[in-house]
This record gives structure tokens, C-alpha cells and sequence, in this order.
């Protein structure tokens, strides 16, 4: 292999650990597929009551979440108090940023904030941060409401989930 600088050039594969599925999957494969199920069955449910009040991007955002807590439920950014402790800050943030009549400027203003929030109080989620952007953009106050009321309670019910299944769960990956 041919060095070049803090570089590296691959000349094989032999030197990258090329694989298709999962290596922990013979070992896994019914949590790969009941969390897998389950994550989608959830999102659904929430998608069928909730899609017709709800923004996509905030929609996007709380699924995201659920498949955080079913795939990869031993992460920190998994963790009930950075769930709650994120989706409280993106909503109050995604919130305040409806006032600002630029849509571009609002959704950049709430994913700085929303970013700096989280990170200072430790409470990361990325999904949240959707949450933060969609509220952001939505042009009427209402709708803005309407979403923020879906996010929160999508973020209580992945935690009411994780809490019950946390016997079960595994990370995935």
C-alpha cells in the first residue's frame, strides 16, 4: 500500500473488511427483525393518526427517533433524558424561529441554535434537530403548534417504548 502522507491509497480489498450483511445477524436475527417490525408498525400507527396535521420534516424527525431507540437502543443519543431533553429544546427553538420571515434564515437559525443547545446540555438526539428545522419552516403558527404537540408526544411514546422493551432491545449494529 502506498503511503502519502496521512493519506492512504487501497490498492485491494484484501485490506478492508468488505461485507453485505451484518456480521451479528445468525446471532441477531430475530431482534433485526422484531425491532425492525416494530419500529415500523410504531411509525405507521403515529403516520395514520397524525400525517394530516403534521409537516414531513417534522414527521421525518420522530421517525428517525423511533428508529434510533429500536436500532440502536444502547446509544446515548438513545437515552430517554437526551430524547426528551432534545425534542424539549428543538420544539421551543423550531418554535421561536417561526417568527423569522426568511425560511431559509429560520431553519438555519433553529438548527444553530437547537445544535448548540444540545450540545452544551448534553442532551444530543439528531432526530431532533428535524424537529427544530420543521417547526422552523412551517408558514402558519397553528400548524407550527399542531407539529410541535405530534413531536413531543412521539418523543413520550419512544420513550414509554424504550423504557418497556429495554429487556429485549439490542443494538443492531
Amino acid at each position: 500500500m502506498e503511503d502519502k502522507g496521512d493519506f492512504k491509497l487501497i490498492e485491494s480489498f484484501e485490506d478492508e473488511d468488505v461485507y453485505i450483511l451484518s456480521k451479528s445477524l445468525k446471532e441477531k436475527w430475530f431482534n433485526y427483525l422484531w425491532q425492525s417490525f416494530a419500529a415500523g408498525v410504531i411509525t405507521f400507527l403515529i403516520l395514520f393518526v397524525f400525517s394530516e396535521l403534521i409537516a414531513l420534516i417534522i414527521l421525518a424527525g420522530v421517525g428517525s427517533t423511533f428508529f434510533t431507540i429500536f436500532a440502536l437502543p444502547g446509544l446515548r443519543t438513545a437515552s430517554n433524558r437526551n430524547i426528551i431533553g432534545a425534542y424539549l429544546i428543538c420544539i421551543v427553538v423550531g418554535l421561536s424561529c417561526t417568527y423569522i420571515d426568511s425560511a431559509s434564515l429560520s431553519g438555519g437559525v433553529a438548527i444553530s441554535v437547537a445544535t448548540l443547545l444540545m450540545v452544551i446540555t448534553d442532551t444530543e438526539h439528531p432526530p431532533a434537530a428535524g424537529v427544530a428545522l420543521g417547526l422552523a419552516m412551517t408558514p402558519n403558527l397553528d400548524d407550527a403548534y399542531g407539529g410541535s404537540i405530534f413531536a413531543l408526544t412521539g418523543a413520550f411514546v419512544a420513550v414509554v417504548l424504550r423504557s418497556l422493551l429495554a429487556p429485549w432491545l439490542e443494538d443492531l449494529v
